[in-house]
């Protein structure tokens, strides 16, 4: 018995207004690998009168001498680097998520304040929780069936199960270890939102085990679900 017993696809998602915004609503969003170590790309003039020529050299990062001052007199064309500051690569895919409820404070009379670099310090930003798919027999990366019958029964803390319904085509599995930030939702590069949203009792789910898994703490509805699922996968394996 998983959670899809408890809460079946018709009663596992609503709909909305795409503009909402709302917790628990689904949206696409560009995601990076995270790789266990940095990596960095070194950049420099490849002859010093050019600033648009420029060498690139894709390294892992060191645990000593990146990220300290470096001489950067040299401009290079539309790359802006301080002398303590390094660019970092990632392989990324853009993915279904989840956006988590957020309460930001923002000031009009400090935004004016904000320039220079700065206007950062104030963004109206938006948490969404990326969702990774599960190994099917055509397509052999994601989740082995394994672990996603696991993450289906809420053994794991840290996963939530997201099942295939309407523009969600593929089951999948939503990563609280990968919280992503989207600074400005109005950048459509940045995300698309949908109508599809997790319905009332599934997101308060979704929340009680994001809570979960960051502070340890489950509330009695969510001890009570797991003690269940949990036992019954226990019993056909």
């Amino acid at each position: 018995m998983g959670i899809l017993q408890v809460y079946p696809k018709e009663e596992f998602y609503k709909t909305i207004d795409p503009k909402a915004y709302a917790p628990g609503q689904i949206c696409y969003t560009v995601v990076p690998h995270l790789t266990k170590i940095p990596q960095i790309l070194d950049v420099e003039r490849r002859n010093p009168e050019e600033h648009d020529n420029i060498k690139f050299v894709l390294r892992n990062a060191r645990p000593t001498g990146d990220f300290v001052a470096a001489d950067r007199t040299l401009p290079l064309s539309k790359i802006n680097l301080r002398t303590n500051e390094e660019l970092l690569v990632h392989r990324a895919k853009k993915r279904p998520g989840i956006i988590m409820p957020s309460i930001i404070n923002l000031y009009p009379e400090i935004a004016t304040l904000l320039h220079g670099g700065k206007e950062h310090l104030q963004d109206d930003a938006l948490f969404v929780i990326p969702c990774y798919g599960i190994e099917t027999r055509d397509d052999p990366s994601g989740f082995p069936p394994e672990m996603a019958e696991r993450i289906r029964c809420l053994i794991y803390s840290q996963f939530f199960p997201i099942p295939a319904y309407k523009i969600i085509t593929k089951d999948s599995v939503a990563r609280f270890d990968r919280i992503q930030v989207i600074r400005d939702k109005k950048e459509r590069a940045a995300i698309e939102t949908t109508d599809l949203c997790l319905s009332d009792e599934v997101f308060n789910m979704f929340l009680a085990i994001f809570l979960y898994c960051c502070a340890g703490i489950a509330d009695d509805d969510l001890a009570a679900l797991r003690q269940l699922t949990t036992a019954k996968y226990l019993e056909i394996t």
